[in-house]
């Protein structure tokens, strides 16, 4: 009885540590600098706001990135955000937890990292773009 309180303590000690974020960014660069390549917390304001008032629940909203790859170019990798809420209530009356995943392609510098592009073609669409003039149909 007394491990199962002592575990307990040590669970709402590390949860009352975990980290707050309002922006999913700053977990990606976290985890970017991470030694492990990882970075976790709670998501709070506005995108908190959105999981509540979309699934219905109250549980906090739980960020993971972890790294998937880490590129040649220093400070660039691929990480998977993981966005999860608690107690999401179902139809059937049960409760389960609700997450979203989503790969990101990052730089320290927020750009995107440019191996693998083929950076004449980026460059060529975009001057395409943005050298085009629009025809508005006048």
């Amino acid at each position: 009885m007394r491990l199962i309180m002592v575990a307990a303590v040590l669970l709402a000690s590390a949860s009352a540590m975990a980290a707050e974020y309002n922006n999913v960014r700053l977990v990606m660069l976290e985890a970017i600098d991470a030694p492990d390549g990882t970075a976790k917390g709670f998501i709070v304001g506005p995108i908190a706001e959105k999981f509540d008032t979309t699934t219905g629940a109250r549980s906090p909203v739980m960020v993971e990135v972890t790294t998937l790859k880490s590129y040649q170019q220093v400070g660039c990798k691929r990480l998977n955000v993981r966005l999860k809420q608690a107690n999401v209530p179902g139809k059937d009356g049960t409760s389960a937890e609700f997450g979203i995943d989503y790969g990101v392609n990052l730089c320290r510098d927020g750009s995107p990292p440019t191996e693998g592009m083929d950076l004449e073609y980026v460059g060529k669409a975009l001057g395409t773009v943005s050298s085009k003039p629009m025809n508005m149909g006048k």
